[in-house]
């Protein structure tokens, strides 16, 4: 099992702000609760945050279009 974020550190891990990652939960990623200091927090499996990352840039046209810009500006290099 691999390290377990909060919104904070999983938001920070995938350079995203922690409503992205509010959003999604929402949309259906999976978290789970965990005691820290005290408090009840939301926690997600960093594999399971950088799989919905990854299936969210395969799917964003903007992110698309960036990489196959520096893709082409890397092979002209």
């Amino acid at each position: 099992m691999g390290e377990m974020l909060t919104y904070r550190q999983a938001a920070r891990r995938v350079g995203r702000s922690m409503r992205a990652v509010r959003y999604w939960r929402a949309r259906g990623m999976p978290m789970s609760w965990e005691i820290r200091e005290g408090q009840k927090v939301r926690v997600v499996e960093e594999s399971v945050l950088l799989a919905w990352w990854r299936q969210r840039m395969k799917n964003d046209p903007v992110y698309q279009i960036n990489l196959r810009k520096r893709l082409a500006e890397a092979d002209n290099d």
